[in-house]
């Protein structure tokens, strides 16, 4: 055999290996596309039935021992999603199940202490509410005395799908459900079913469930 033969030869191995790789993403693609389908669907039904029944979340939504806030009645929910291009295919980005959970109540919060002021900062970026800050200094040396934050505590929470279609995973980011709080984690596509969803909507209502049961990367960051 001579070189040119061997090359040849290389050249149909690789060809032959490309066309298994490639019908392999096909193949994840379409599972997990087909997830975020149902999921979506459920969702969007989901989100019709909680409307009319506004459950009351059973998390405490604390900013700092004067202001926290219980029993907020979970409204506006609503789902969307967005579609990308694989590779010839338009296919999901991401689904996404969206609520409110509002108080009405004005507040205004001071701190002095600047792992405090951190702190407060964090929970509301994570909190979804409008504010304004200010510092205010001393008039007469100019020493810094306080930051200033001015809120209405009205909070967001969301629930994301974030499917890797060549993979067919799907990565779950809840925030806001139990606090000010980012729960992320990750299950095969084909586990995303009506079981899972249906121990993600007792979840959400606040009831016992085993969502998380059997995830994958399991991270829970508290605000």
């Amino acid at each position: 055999m001579g070189y040119l033969d061997e090359l040849k030869r290389q050249a149909d191995e690789a060809r032959a290996r490309n066309s298994v790789d490639l019908a392999a993403l096909e193949r994840n693609s379409l599972v997990t596309d087909g997830a975020c389908h149902a999921a979506f669907r459920y969702l969007a039904s989901l989100a019709q039935q909680l409307n009319v029944l506004q459950p009351v979340s059973k998390a405490a939504y604390r900013f700092d021992a004067k202001n926290t806030f219980r029993n907020l009645k979970m409204s506006n929910f609503r789902c969307d999603s967005r579609q990308r291009k694989n590779r010839n295919a338009e296919v999901f980005d991401y689904v996404v199940l969206g609520f409110d959970l509002k108080t009405g109540t004005r507040v205004t919060i001071a701190k002095d202490f600047p792992p405090e002021i951190q702190k407060l900062e964090a929970r509301l970026a994570q909190c979804g509410a409008q504010f304004t800050s200010e510092i205010l200094n001393d008039p007469e040396n100019g020493r810094f005395l306080e930051k200033r934050f001015e809120l209405k505590a009205d909070f967001t929470g969301v629930v994301r799908m974030v499917p890797d279609h060549d993979t067919a995973w799907i990565q779950f980011q809840i925030v806001n459900l139990e606090g000010f709080e980012t729960v992320t984690v990750q299950f095969p596509a084909f586990e995303v079913g009506s079981q899972r969803l249906d121990e993600l909507a007792r979840w959400i209502v606040g009831e016992p469930n085993g969502f998380l049961r059997g995830g994958q990367n399991l991270r829970r960051v508290e605000y």
